[in-house]
Order: structure tokens, then C-alpha cells, then sequence
């Protein structure tokens, strides 16, 4: 009788096994097809960028891993690159959400806003003034006033991840700057015709 159990046990572990790999095949499968993916490298169309304007070094330190991973140079003059990225503002607040019966704060919301702009060296403005905001709503205990600090601190560093992660989206989304749309395009499909 132990000899049967054991058997059984053994193939039960397989089934369970073979249904796991099923099951993540079916999940892959259906995320696919409903567009997700895994974020890796952004197509972004310039080979070298210069970064201006105000912001936190932790910040600046972000976006430009994130420049670097996606293989764009910085160069120290906006004379030698194809694009300007200025950081208008980044600004980081905390709003009181909810009290309790006794007045007492029970939870906050962090705010993140990064204002934009992207112009050529020539000073011709290739994506006008925008802002990316997060929020996130966050509980409060007044016994652990330490402990939310640092989640607050956790909080932020993830929203400028994020921040930056749009960021580079927005400029992939750019495709030529102004004035540099070839004539070959146009005249390919007039030959076309």
C-alpha cells in the first residue's frame, strides 16, 4: 500500500507541474494579445540629448540612467545635440486626504509633477510645455510617524520612476523635428502615383 501512495504522489507532483507550465503559457498568451509586454528599451529617434532646467538630483540621476540604458548621450552644450529636454519644474507635496473624529490626519496624498519642454538647438520648440502628475493616497498612523517617512520616501522614489518612464515614452513619440521632414518621402510617393 505505501508502494501505490509513493507512485501516486510521484505522478500527482508531474500533473501539478505540467499544469503550472500550462497555466503560465495560457496567462502569457492572453496578455499578449491584449497588448502588454515587458518594458525593455525605448526607440527613441535621437542619439544625443542635453538635459537643462531645474531638478533634484535624484532626479537628474534617474533620467539620465534611463538616457544612458536607452543608449542617448548626453552632451554638455546644447549647441552639439539634436535635442534640448528642459525640466521647467519638479515639484514633490504632500495634501492632507481624511481626518479621524478627533481631528486627527488618517491619510495623505503625495503629489509628483514634472513639467516639460523639448526644443531644437536652434532654439525651434519641438514639443511645447506639458506636465506628467502622479498622486498616490496614502494611510497614516500617528504610531508610526517613522515608518511613514520612510514609505512616503518609497513612495516618491517610485512615482519618479514612473515619471520618467513617461518621459521617455513622450520622446520616443516624437518622430523628426520640425523642418527636418526628408522631401524624398513626398516625391517617393509622388513617383508612386
Amino acid at each position: 500500500m505505501t508502494k501505490i501512495m509513493t507512485t501516486t504522489n510521484k505522478y500527482s507532483s508531474k500533473r501539478r507541474e505540467c499544469l503550472g507550465g500550462g497555466l503560465a503559457l495560457l496567462a502569457m498568451a492572453t496578455l499578449s494579445a491584449c497588448g502588454w509586454r515587458i518594458r525593455g528599451k525605448v526607440d527613441l529617434p535621437y542619439k544625443n540629448l542635453f538635459l537643462s532646467g531645474s531638478m533634484t538630483p535624484e532626479f537628474r540621476d534617474t533620467l539620465e540612467m534611463y538616457l544612458r540604458v536607452n543608449d542617448i548621450a548626453l552632451v554638455k552644450n546644447a549647441k552639439e545635440a539634436e535635442l534640448v529636454l528642459e525640466i521647467i519644474t519638479e515639484q514633490n507635496a504632500r495634501q492632507v486626504l481624511s481626518y479621524n473624529g478627533a481631528g486627527q490626519v488618517t491619510a495623505y496624498r503625495i503629489i509628483t509633477r514634472v513639467a516639460f519642454r523639448t526644443f531644437d538647438p536652434s532654439g525651434i520648440e519641438v514639443t511645447p510645455e506639458a506636465d506628467i502628475y502622479l498622486a498616490r493616497d496614502v494611510d497614516f498612523d500617528q504610531a508610526n510617524v517613522q515608518s511613514f517617512d520612510l514609505l512616503v520616501a518609497e513612495y516618491v522614489k517610485s512615482m519618479r520612476v514612473d515619471i520618467v518612464n513617461q518621459l521617455m515614452r513622450r520622446l520616443a513619440a516624437i518622430k523628426k523635428l520640425p523642418g527636418q521632414e526628408p522631401a524624398k518621402t513626398k516625391s517617393s510617393k509622388e513617383d508612386k502615383r
